[in-house]
């Protein structure tokens, strides 16, 4: 039996990870046993090191073969301020590398008055498109610094305890109260994403939420996402729909075996927008037993986060649609540019007894998701919240993410992002600041952008002005604001337009916030800037009816506008949608869900917000 030179070895595990899988670690110690045994320490260390071969760093297209790792001590908490120690992480550990971390036992570990001090690791894959291969590494932890990979035993001792879930455990987890009505929250990832590691926090943030509340007002919760469709994005929306609701009609299924499961919700970020709306359409059809009225689920929240509900199509390059087109993202590619449907299989998307396609022939897919018999379910959700970025996110643009129509004029606070956006620092706002009294878009400084707008003709300035003007809400006294806005075009400015090939890139080469970012949150800027109830009266008229032919002809993307404008008021001609824009740092629409914990914290503010608002204290009915 071999031990360590100096110390001892408490953990040493080799494990591997595939395509959304992780680990999380609960390091416990009890510093009064540890000190009956003369063992008088106060830190412990951690090395981790990914065991890949170094020929597979610079590998990306079937990876990247790294890790992501982070240590919690058991007092941090994102909003409140933390003291005394920096946060520990690694945002990439890549091939043959090693990640080196303290555990500290002082009060940010200690857990209340106790003599126990506990911390938290999660270490994350990284894989992100393809399903095969696997990653392996090996975490030790010890009681002396570990320069190397031990080559000791590890010592079992009395007061130190190491308890650890894989992905399967984490995302099954039980009821609070297993005999008490059950929540059932469904989450969906987006395109080149995964449920196990990417929509992980936002699952933490949730439960959280809901277990710090009382019983009797408890949502009582159980937190589920379908991984099947993890590297397969390509397949196409309704395939991926398909496969998402025969998961959720199981999991029901199995569910009412062992709970009274009486509610649910669907959160969906990004491409899953679109999947758990085809997935609803899909049960709506081949399964209405499951939102049955009387005996069925009670449909609770419909959220969605940065959601191509519109498509992609007319806010990317005309060569990046062209690329879609023709099968860049295969089949998905081609839904989001709204291509017709010519051919669509007839299974989830119209019931037997209804025949031919009728009303769905040749219609984007988009379009017939949101149509009967989904349509009625949707309705019956308590509330409907959309959440977008209102800057720096390329990749599913704010008009189609909030769904077309806004109150442009009442996007107050898009100045201190703007400011921000050309280095002038505003004032810091704290994370959970949010305007629901809105006011008028400020003006930018006189630049040279500026300069260029005054000296362009009226009628070019109007023109740019114009797809707001069409798609601003109806004032609370039923008038339009599009006469007043058509004289006076500069009576407000829009958001500057993001560009995806930016946001692409900063995926790769995002700053990563500050240490005093992540421990104190009155130094952060990231906020709500919009947070208002939208009603279908509120929706002006459509613009896109009785169109003469000659503007048919002259403008190329008459028929996709004409299409997302039927989209659009699908969704809201009967249904209230509460819409909340975010102000986020890039990679903002990564950081919108928070994909990594320490990495995308600049989205730290939306998931609270979406936590609380939907299943928090403030908003739960008994059981809800």
């Amino acid at each position: 039996m071999k031990n360590l030179k100096n110390g001892i070895l408490l953990i040493d595990d080799s494990l591997s990870l595939g395509l959304g899988d992780l680990y999380r670690y609960k390091i416990t110690v009890n510093k009064t046993e540890l000190d009956k045994q003369n063992i008088k320490i106060s830190e412990l260390h951690l090395l981790f090191k990914n065991t890949e071969s170094p020929l597979l760093k610079p590998v990306y297209l079937t990876g990247p073969y790294s890790f992501y790792v982070d240590i919690r001590p058991f007092n941090y908490d994102e909003q409140k301020k933390f003291e005394g120690e920096e946060v520990q992480f690694s945002e990439d550990v890549k091939p043959n590398d090693c990640f080196k971390g303290i555990l500290k036992i002082n009060q940010n570990s200690r857990v209340e008055d106790s003599e126990f001090y506990c911390w938290y690791i999660d270490v994350l894959s990284q894989l992100s498109v393809i399903t095969l291969p696997t990653l392996n590494f090996r975490l030790c932890v010890a009681t002396e610094q570990l320069h190397e990979m031990p080559l000791a035993d590890i010592t079992l001792i009395e007061g130190f305890e190491c308890e650890k879930w894989d992905t399967k455990t984490l995302w099954n987890l039980p009821p609070k109260y297993p005999k008490l009505p059950v929540h059932l929250v469904i989450i969906t990832h987006g395109i080149f994403s995964n449920i196990g590691c990417d929509m992980l926090y936002l699952k933490d943030k949730i439960e959280a939420a809901a277990n710090g509340t009382e019983e009797e007002r408890n949502p009582n919760l159980i937190v589920r996402g379908y991984m099947g469709n993890a590297g397969k994005s390509m397949r196409g929306i309704r395939w991926l729909g398909i496969r998402l609701a025969r998961y959720v009609i199981e999991t029901v299924d199995n569910s009412k075996t062992k709970y009274n499961v009486k509610y649910i919700s669907f959160i969906g970020h990004s491409l899953g927008g679109p999947v758990q709306s085809m997935a609803i359409h899909y049960i709506a059809v081949e399964r209405p037993d499951i939102f049955d009225s009387v005996n069925g689920l009670e449909p609770r929240n419909f959220i969605t986060l940065a959601s191509p509900y519109l498509g992609v199509v007319g806010d990317f390059p005309k060569f990046v649609s062209i690329a879609l087109d023709i099968g860049a993202l295969g089949q998905t590619g081609k839904d989001l540019t709204l291509q017709r449907t010519f051919c669509l299989p007839k299974e989830g998307l119209r019931r037997k007894e209804d025949g031919h396609q009728g009303q769905y022939r040749h219609k984007p897919l988009l379009e017939i998701i949101p149509r009967s018999p989904a349509l009625a379910i949707l309705e019956r959700f308590q509330k409907r919240t959309l959440y977008a970025n209102i800057l720096h996110d390329g990749i599913v643009p704010l008009r189609t993410s909030a769904l077309l129509y806004l109150d442009w004029k009442g996007l107050d606070q898009v100045e201190g992002a703007r400011n921000r956006r050309e280095g002038l620092e505003s004032q810091p706002s704290h994370g959970n600041a949010e305007t629901k009294n809105t006011g008028e878009i400020p003006e930018e400084s006189m630049d040279k952008t500026s300069a260029i707008k005054w000296a362009l003709p009226q009628y070019a300035v109007r023109r740019k002005y114009k797809k707001y003007v069409r798609t601003q809400i109806i004032d609370a006294n039923g008038e339009e604001d599009s006469e007043k806005s058509s004289s006076n075009p500069k009576s407000f400015t829009p958001p500057p337009q993001a560009s995806p090939f930016l946001s692409a890139a900063h995926v790769l080469i995002a700053p990563l916030p500050s240490q005093e970012y992540f421990t104190d949150p009155s130094t952060r800027g990231d906020k709500i800037v919009h947070d208002k109830m939208y009603h279908p009266d509120e929706l002006p008229p459509p613009h896109y009816t009785h169109r003469k032919l000659i503007k048919k002809i002259i403008f190329p993307n008459d028929r996709i506008h004409r299409v997302q404008e039927r989209i659009a008021r699908k969704w809201q001609d009967t249904m209230e949608w509460r819409k909340v824009l975010a102000d986020l740092q890039p990679d903002s629409h990564n950081n919108i869900v928070v994909r990594r914990r320490f990495v995308n914290s600049f989205g730290w503010v939306v998931v609270d917000h979406l936590a609380s608002e939907h299943f928090g204290t403030e908003n739960i009915s008994n059981h809800g």
